[in-house]
C-alpha cells in the first residue's frame, strides 16, 4: 500500500504513478532527494471503487464537464482514511522525520513522454501532521478535476482506468529553489543546461509571480555561459504552524545563487540526465547550504535529433540545414519509401554534391532531409559554400552571417566530401552541352530536345508494371528521371536575359517592371495547371453543381458537357499526380480522389483573381520597358530578350513536373505491390507499402516467408520519436542547438526579401496547409512556403507573405507569374501576424507593415 522512497524494490509506475516512481529511482541512485513516502493507487482503491460506484461518476463518465467533475471532485474531498487505510499510514509516517510535509499527486499518465499533465494536479506545501489526512484527500481528488477529466477526454485516455498515487515528503524550508533543464529550452542545445531560480520556495516561480534569475551553463566545460539576473521581489516561505506566506525580498536585486551553487546545481541536472538516459526537467532547492532534488520529469517539448546524425558531447560537430521546409515547401516527414526515392533521385541529378549518406552533404534518413553545411565547408572551400548558401533565402544568410563556422569545421573530411569541388564542376559540365547550345545556337532547338526527353521519360513511367523485379524496375524509373536536367540548359536562357534587362534598365529604377516580365511565361506547368483550374472553376455547369458527392457521379457518368469533360480529362492527364507533399511517393494522388478537384475548384473566386489580371500586367511592364529601349536606342536588341526569357524561362518549373509525374506513376505500382500483400494478409491495407524499404519490399516479393509488418514496424519506431514536432527548426547542429535568424522588425514593419512585385493592403489569413481555412478574394495568405498543391490558393491571394523560400522556390515563381506582391524570408511571421491583421504587403522592397492587429 506504501512505499518509502528509500525501498530498495522497484514498483510498478501503475502502482505509483510517474512522479513517486522517479523519486524512488532517484534516491536508489544516490542523488539528494528529500525522505517520502508514495501512497500507492492500491492504498486507494477502497476510495476509488466508492467514488466509481455512485452515479455522479456515471454521469462524469458520459459527460465529463466542469459541473460534473466538480461535483465528484468534492464527494473525493470529503472521503477519510479507512482503518486499513489509517493504519497502514501511521506505521510509516514514524519513519518519515519532519514537522512539516509536501503532499503532491503521482498519478500513472502524468510526466510520461507523451502526456503532459502539467499544472493540471494539485501541491500542497506545508501541510502539517493535524492536517495530513485533510490535504490527502484533496491531493487524491485532483485526479477529478475537470482540467485533467477534459484532458483525458481530448486525448482519448480511458476514463475508467483513472487512478493515482499521492507522495508525502519532507518539506525542504527552501532558501532559493527553481527549476532547472538538462538541455537550453531556449535553443534545444543538449550540451547546455538552464536554470530558473529565486529567493524561498519554487511555487513563486511556477506561479508566475516573480521573474526569476536565469543561468545558462555548459556542461561539458562546467563553464556559466550566460547570468540574467532579474529583481525578485516577493519570496514564499514557509510558516512555522503550516502553509506559506508572501514576504518581500530586502535582497530583491542579488544572485538568488553563488557561482559555486550554480555549478553545483548544473553537476547535479547532469547526473540526474545521465541516470535516466534523456533530457529531463528537474525541480530543486537549497536549504542552507544543502542541494536537493525535488522532482525529475521528462522534457517533453524539445526537438529530438536522430542518433545518426548527434556528435558526442565535445567531439567537433557539425551543422544541418532541413531541406524539406527550405526546398520543398512543406515540413512534414516524408514516407520510408519516398524520403528513399526522392533522395535517390536528386543525388543522380546533381551527383557528388547531394550525397545522401549519413556521412555525404545530404543525409537522408526516417522521412527527412538535411543539408550537412560542415561537411559542404570542408569539401569545397569557405568561398564556395558561402557562395552557395546565399543562393537560398534571406533566412539562411542571416543565419550564417551570424555564425562562427570555426566551431564547425574542425576535424578531418569525411571521403563522401573530398571530391566535393570536382562534383561542383561534374555538375556543371552535365548541363554544359544544352546550356552552350542554348546560347550559341538556336535555343528552339534545346528546347525542343527537352521537351522531347521530358515526354521520353513520362512515357517510361506511363509503361511501369508492378510485375517482375520491382527494385530493378524502380531503379530504372529513378535513374530515367535524373537525366531530366542533362537537357533543361535552356533555362540558362531566361537566367542570362534577366540580368541583360538589369544592365539595360540600369538607374532607370524599373526592377518592378523586370521581374513582372517573369509573369505568364511560357512552359511553367504550375502556372498552366492554375489557369487549366481556373476555366474549369468557371464553367457555369460546374458552378451549379452543388456537391462532391453530384461532381464525382457526374464525372463517372460523363454527363457534363463534352467541352468540360475535354477539358477536365486534360487537367487529370497532365496534372492528376501532383498534390500537397507531391514529391513523396506515398502522396494520395488526385486521380485517386477526383472530389479534392471539386473542393479546389470551388475555393476559386473566378469573378475577381490574380490570374485574369496577369496578362494586362505583363504587357504594361512590357510596354514601359519597351518605351524606355526606344528611347535609349536599344529596342531590337529588348525584344529579342523578352521573347526569348518569355519561351524559356518558365520552365525553371517542368524538371520537378516530370519528377513527380513519375512518382504518380510509381506510386500506382506500389500500391499494386501492396495489394498483393494485402490479399494474402502480409499488410493491412496497402499503403502500408510505403513504410517499407526498396530492398525490403523486393525481398518481400521473392520470399513469402519475410514479416512485413515486423520490418514496417520497425522503420516507424524513429517517426514516433518525432511525432510531436510540429514545428522543425530550419538549422540544427549535431547538438540539437537550433537557430533562428533575428527577424528584423521596426515600427511594426518586418523586413524580408523581396520577391514579387507591387504593394497590396488587405486582411492577413495565416495557413499551416492549403485548404486548412477558405482564403478570401483580397486576403493576404502569410504560411511558412508552398509547393504546388498551393496554386489554387495563389489564385484568390491579394499578396503573399512566406516565411521560408527564396526567388526560385515554387511559392516565389507563382507569385511573380500571377503578379501577387510577396514578401519571404520571414521565420516567425506567422506567430507576429495573426488572422485578421491588417496588413501591406510591399514585394518591391521586401516589407510587410502591420497597419492593425
Amino acid at each position: 500500500m506504501i512505499y518509502n522512497f528509500n525501498t530498495t524494490e522497484k514498483p510498478a509506475l501503475n502502482v505509483v504513478g510517474g512522479k513517486a516512481k522517479s523519486l524512488i529511482a532517484t534516491t536508489q541512485a544516490g542523488l539528494p532527494v528529500p525522505g517520502g513516502l508514495a501512497l500507492t493507487v492500491v492504498f486507494f482503491q477502497e476510495w476509488t471503487d466508492k467514488i466509481m460506484a455512485g452515479e455522479a461518476w456515471k454521469t462524469l463518465v458520459a459527460d465529463p464537464n466542469k459541473e460534473n467533475c466538480d461535483t465528484v471532485k468534492a464527494l473525493a474531498q470529503k472521503l477519510e482514511l479507512t482503518e486499513g487505510m489509517e493504519k497502514a499510514l501511521s506505521a510509516e509516517l514514524k519513519a518519515l522525520d519532519g514537522a512539516l510535509f509536501a503532499v503532491r499527486s503521482s498519478s500513472p499518465e502524468e510526466d510520461l513522454s507523451g502526456s503532459s499533465f502539467a499544472g493540471m494536479y494539485e501541491t500542497f506545501l506545508g501541510t502539517t501532521h493535524d492536517t495530513l489526512r485533510e490535504t490527502i484527500a484533496k491531493a487524491y481528488s485532483s485526479m477529478y478535476d475537470f482540467r485533467v477529466m477534459g484532458y483525458k477526454a481530448q486525448n482519448n485516455i480511458d476514463l475508467e482506468g483513472t487512478c493515482i498515487s499521492v507522495i508525502i515528503q519532507k518539506q525542504i524550508a527552501s532558501d532559493v529553489s527553481g527549476v532547472g533543464f538538462s538541455l537550453n529550452p531556449l535553443n534545444n542545445c543538449y550540451d547546455e543546461v538552464a536554470i530558473n531560480a529565486s529567493f524561498g520556495l519554487g511555487e513563486a516561480i511556477v506561479s508566475g509571480i516573480v521573474t526569476p534569475d536565469q543561468y545558462i551553463i555548459e556542461k561539458i566545460r562546467m563553464e556559466i555561459l550566460e547570468k540574467k539576473i532579474n529583481e525578485k521581489k516577493i519570496a514564499l516561505h514557509l510558516k512555522a504552524n503550516g502553509g506559506i506566506e508572501e514576504k518581500e525580498n530586502s535582497n530583491a536585486k542579488e544572485q538568488a545563487l553563488s557561482n559555486d551553487q550554480i555549478l553545483e546545481l548544473a553537476e547535479m541536472i547532469k547526473k540526474t540526465e545521465d541516470f535516466y538516459g534523456f533530457p529531463v526537467d528537474t525541480e530543486w532547492a537549497f536549504e542552507g547550504d544543502k542541494l536537493y532534488l525535488l522532482q525529475a520529469r521528462p522534457i517533453t517539448t524539445h526537438i529530438p535529433l536522430f542518433p545518426e546524425l548527434q556528435t558526442k558531447p565535445g567531439e567537433p560537430k557539425n551543422i544541418f540545414i532541413d531541406l524539406m521546409g527550405l526546398t520543398q515547401g512543406f515540413t512534414n516527414s516524408m514516407s520510408v519509401l519516398g524520403m528513399e526515392i526522392f533522395s535517390t533521385i536528386l543525388e543522380s541529378i546533381k551527383g557528388e554534391i547531394l550525397i545522401k549518406s549519413i556521412d555525404g552533404t545530404a543525409p537522408a534518413l526516417h522521412g527527412r532531409q538535411y543539408f550537412n553545411v560542415t561537411n559542404m565547408y570542408k569539401g569545397a572551400g569557405e568561398k564556395v559554400s558561402k557562395k552557395f548558401l546565399d543562393g537560398y533565402d534571406g533566412n539562411i544568410k542571416r543565419i550564417f552571417e551570424e555564425l562562427d563556422m570555426k566551431e564547425y569545421v574542425q576535424g578531418p573530411t569525411p571521403a563522401s566530401s573530398r571530391g566535393l569541388k570536382w562534383g561542383l564542376t561534374k555538375m556543371t559540365l552535365k548541363m554544359l552541352p544544352s546550356s552552350l547550345k542554348a546560347i550559341f545556337s538556336d535555343y528552339h532547338k534545346v528546347l525542343d530536345d527537352y521537351n522531347q526527353t521530358a515526354d521520353e521519360i513520362m512515357k517510361k513511367a506511363d509503361a511501369l508494371s508492378a510485375k517482375g523485379d520491382i527494385f530493378e524496375t524502380t531503379h530504372k524509373a529513378m535513374t530515367a528521371v535524373g537525366l531530366i536536367m542533362d537537357s533543361a540548359g535552356v533555362i540558362i536562357i531566361g537566367m542570362l536575359n534577366m540580368k541583360k534587362f538589369r544592365k539595360m534598365f540600369k538607374g532607370q529604377d524599373m526592377e518592378a517592371d523586370i521581374i513582372n516580365l517573369s509573369m505568364n511565361l511560357d512552359g511553367n506547368v504550375t502556372s498552366e495547371m492554375g489557369h487549366q483550374m481556373f476555366r474549369l472553376a468557371c464553367y457555369d455547369e460546374f458552378k451549379n453543381t452543388s456537391s462532391p458527392e453530384e461532381f464525382v457521379s457526374k464525372i463517372n457518368k460523363n454527363a457534363y458537357s463534352d467541352e468540360f469533360m475535354n477539358d477536365y480529362n486534360d487537367f487529370i492527364t497532365r496534372f492528376g499526380a501532383r498534390g500537397f507533399m507531391e514529391i513523396d511517393v506515398a502522396t494520395k494522388r488526385t486521380w485517386e480522389d477526383i472530389s479534392i478537384v471539386f473542393d479546389k475548384l470551388k475555393e476559386i473566386n473566378t469573378e475577381d483573381s490574380q490570374i485574369t489580371k496577369v496578362k494586362e500586367k505583363r504587357q504594361a511592364a512590357y510596354d514601359r520597358l519597351l518605351a524606355i529601349a526606344k528611347e535609349k536606342g536599344f529596342e531590337k536588341k529588348y525584344v529579342k530578350a523578352a521573347k526569348a526569357m518569355q519561351e524559356t524561362f518558365g520552365y525553371r518549373e517542368h524538371p520537378k513536373y516530370v519528377i513527380v509525374y513519375v512518382l504518380g506513376k510509381l506510386h500506382n505500382v506500389m500500391l499494386e505491390v501492396g495489394e498483393e500483400f494485402v490479399k494474402t494478409e502480409r499488410l493491412e491495407n496497402s499503403y502500408q507499402i510505403f513504410d517499407l524499404h526498396l530492398d525490403e519490399i523486393a525481398q518481400a516479393k521473392k520470399d513469402s516467408s519475410v514479416d512485413i509488418m515486423k520490418l514496417r514496424d520497425a522503420n516507424l519506431v524513429p517517426y514516433k520519436a518525432t511525432g510531436h514536432v510540429k514545428d522543425w527548426p530550419l538549422v540544427m547542429d549535431s547538438r540539437g542547438k537550433t537557430f533562428k535568424p533575428k527577424i528584423q522588425a521596426k515600427d511594426g514593419e518586418l523586413s524580408g526579401d523581396p520577391i514579387a512585385s507591387g504593394k497590396v493592403t488587405g486582411r492577413a489569413k495565416v495557413l499551416h496547409s492549403p485548404y486548412e481555412k477558405p482564403l478570401n478574394p483580397g486576403e493576404i495568405l502569410v504560411t511558412k512556403a508552398t509547393e504546388p498543391s498551393w496554386t489554387p490558393i495563389f489564385i484568390n491571394a491579394a499578396g503573399v507573405v512566406m516565411e521560408i523560400g527564396g526567388p526560385l522556390q515554387h511559392g516565389a515563381i507563382i507569385a511573380r507569374e500571377y503578379g501577387i506582391p510577396c514578401v519571404s524570408a520571414l521565420m516567425g511571421a506567422m506567430e507576429i501576424i495573426k488572422d485578421g491583421d491588417l496588413l501591406e504587403v510591399d514585394g518591391t522592397n521586401g516589407i510587410v507593415k502591420i497597419i492593425k492587429e
